[in-house]
């Protein structure tokens, strides 16, 4: 292990090597330190220039998802599209302009046809109590307490809306809120991504 490497010769005894050759010209020191100059073993070097060259490519390659991911991960995030969540009267509701209680089919009938006829409006989709308590079951599966004391009609029947933007579901939220059979307008908050 100690041996010198095949053609680095060993250093040479000169006379620099000695005690008393500290006050020796400056014109010999290159002499005496150009094995020390390559100081690095080849393998040592090899070995630093391969775990760069590896490093770089894991962070090209992780720039490279994260581009993806930011760009096509979501399908909103590319588009610029928000969601709103319009929540139905049920009777569990403290809204005191849910009248009824629940909202009529004819309230919802009513409160889909001004979604849709909205211009800022992409995309209407109505999630009724049970798919609401089914995705609740999903998301809330590790709290056996809150989902016990949790009923379907507990959760409310709701739209879900894809605008163009910010500005557009603001538009439809103050269009919509405090329609008949309307509980709640909720701008839905922008993911944050990883």
């Amino acid at each position: 292990m100690n041996e010198p490497e095949e053609g680095v010769p060993d250093a040479p005894s000169t006379p620099a090597a000695s005690p008393s050759a500290a006050s020796a010209p400056a014109a010999s020191a290159p002499a005496a330190s150009a094995p020390a100059a390559s100081g690095f073993s080849r393998p040592l070097v090899m070995g630093a220039l391969i775990t760069a060259f590896v490093v770089f490519l894991a962070g090209v390659a992780a720039t490279g998802y994260f581009v993806v991911d930011r760009t096509f991960g979501d399908e909103n995030a590319a588009s610029g599209e928000r969601g709103v969540s319009v929540f139905l009267c049920v009777p569990t509701t403290t809204n005191s302009a849910c009248v009824t209680k629940t909202a009529s089919e004819l309230q919802k009938q009513d409160i889909k046809r001004r979604l849709e006829a909205m211009p800022q409006v992409r995309r209407v989709t109505y999630e009724s109590q049970q798919q609401a308590y089914e995705r609740f079951k999903k998301l809330y599966a590790h709290d056996e307490e809150f989902m016990a004391r949790t009923r379907m009609s507990d959760l409310p029947d709701s739209f879900r809306v894809q605008v163009a933007d910010e500005e557009a579901a603001k538009a439809v939220k103050a269009a919509i809120e405090g329609a008949p059979g309307v509980d709640t307008v909720v701008i839905d908050p922008v993911a944050p991504r990883a």
